[in-house]
């Protein structure tokens, strides 16, 4: 479900984070110096995986926690077998494989089960398979005394629009909900890298080799509330306090 426990209220936007400087360097996670700066973590959703074998290889293999999230397993499980049977070898497995297992084959199941892999159920139709495979990742990180700077959600921008929009909402939560209090949460699909900006003053350092690409963008999308005051600077085109609003009033109908 897309839910995550949401009600139907207008609700404030302040968050722990509101009016701070805070600074997001994506090449800390990803090793665009040639090698990953920082400690993180990794969580792969039921999405098709597309990106480069050897980006996905790497960026897999150094990641301090690694999760599958129900039917991501099965997803993960498919990229592997497109790598030559040497390659699967050198690739880890999974820390954790969780989720309320309606979208994961009881064969990919068992087949994690039998090689190890910690399996955690997270029945709770309140929450997304997601925001729960956070809750599971935090409480990893307290158990095994690890610290991860940020979490990385490896899925796509298409499919269903509830799932699509239920990631962004998880976003929300990561901190507003205290699930990853001191991690930045981040989505990655195969051309772009999306996050959260709470109210305040971000610093976002891009890799040179991305900017200067010709089909590189960035886009600023306002979620929930009103954004009273938008400015930016490096763009090519600037905001200059600029007021953003999602017409949040009208309510999405989907027939399924």
């Amino acid at each position: 479900m897309s839910t995550n426990g949401i009600l139907c209220k207008r609700s404030s936007c302040e968050c722990p984070q509101n009016f701070m400087k805070t600074q997001w360097d994506i090449t800390q996670v990803m090793g665009c110096n040639g090698k990953n700066l920082v400690e993180y973590g990794v969580l792969v959703l039921n999405r098709p995986i597309i990106q480069k074998p050897d980006f996905m290889k790497t960026f897999w293999n150094n990641a301090s926690v690694r999760i599958t999230v129900d039917g991501g397993t099965c997803q993960w499980d498919k990229f592997l077998k497109l790598l030559p049977e040497e390659e699967q070898q050198s690739i880890q497995l999974p820390d954790l494989v969780t989720g309320d297992f309606d979208s994961i084959t009881d064969e990919i199941l068992q087949k994690y089960k039998k090689k190890g892999c910690k399996i955690i159920h997270t029945p709770d139709q309140d929450h997304t398979d997601f925001t729960k495979a956070l809750m599971e990742l935090n409480k990893y990180c307290t158990e095994h005394k690890t610290e991860i700077k940020h979490a990385v959600a490896i899925a796509q921008a298409s499919g269903r629009i509830d799932q699509i929009l239920g990631n962004v909402q998880t976003l929300y939560l990561s901190k507003h909900k205290q699930l990853l209090p001191s991690t930045k949460v981040y989505i990655m699909s195969d051309d772009a890298v999306s996050w959260l900006l709470f109210p305040g003053e971000h610093i976002i350092f891009i890799p040179e080799d991305t900017r200067k690409h010709k089909r590189s963008w960035c886009s600023l999308v306002p979620m929930g509330e009103i954004c009273d005051s938008v400015t930016t600077s490096g763009l090519k085109w600037n905001l200059g306090t600029f007021i953003f609003l999602f017409f949040y009033q009208h309510p999405i109908v989907l027939f399924l």
